[in-house]
């Protein structure tokens, strides 16, 4: 924590924002039970949050495979609130405890931007299935030599909280004050995605900032690494 403390405070100034701005919000969606309704995506948020502190921690005691399966966790459960935003039909299954995310991807893909369903794919395939990572034979440490963990761990809380932005200012786009992700265009249907967002620019500074004061290719003499394995000679 002490090695990333200045990214560690200006991605959770970031999150800070999200939350203030978004978590109190109410979840308006015709439905039978709306008090019900709204106290459940409360918790599914509360929840989204504890999975992203969790990933941190496990993050900050090496445990890089663990984190990035809570951030697999975290991205099905933001997809799981736009399904029930977007698909009114799924929220009386929801309300009746009968809710399953198979074809959740299906469902969603055609209003989320291709990067955020691409991210999760990532996380599924890398850290949540069984991927190159699993069988690598390292053992936890909080820094380790060739920067690897420390880099692609804050990259991936990057990507995380930035698909939970997105998410969440779409759920909210009419009560949002100033939408950085999305916005409406005469003519169109619906949000239309802001590509050209500054959200986006922030986060690859901030990646390639990490990147450059943590190179992932310097390694300490007896230590190397490759796409399966974290290992010394």
């Amino acid at each position: 924590m002490e090695k990333a403390s200045t990214y560690i405070f200006r991605i959770s100034w970031y999150l800070d924002g999200i939350i203030d701005q978004f978590f109190p919000l109410r979840f308006e969606r015709a439905c039978s039970d709306k008090e019900a309704l709204d106290k459940a995506v409360f918790s599914i948020k509360n929840n989204i949050l504890h999975s992203l502190l969790a990933s941190l921690s496990c993050l900050s005691q090496g445990l890089f495979l663990q984190s990035g399966v809570l951030l697999r966790s975290l991205t099905e459960d933001c997809l799981v609130l736009v399904d029930l935003f977007e698909n009114g039909e799924k929220v009386e299954i929801f309300l009746q405890g009968k809710y399953s995310t198979n074809g959740l991807v299906s469902r969603v893909k055609k209003v989320i931007p291709s990067n955020i369903i691409g991210w999760y794919g990532y996380f599924s395939a890398n850290f949540t299935h069984f991927g190159p990572l699993h069988p690598a034979p390292y053992l936890p440490t909080a820094c380790y030599a060739d920067n690897y963990v420390l880099v692609a761990g804050l990259q991936n809380t990057v990507r995380a909280i930035v698909t939970l932005h997105l998410v969440l200012e779409r759920l909210y786009f009419d009560k949002t004050a100033q939408p950085l992700l999305w916005k409406r265009i005469e003519g169109e249907a619906g949000l239309v995605f802001n590509e050209d967002s500054p959200v986006f620019t922030w986060a690859e500074e901030i990646g390639k900032e990490i990147v450059t004061r943590y190179p992932p290719d310097e390694r300490k003499e007896g230590f190397f690494y490759d796409s399966q394995s974290y290992q010394t000679k």
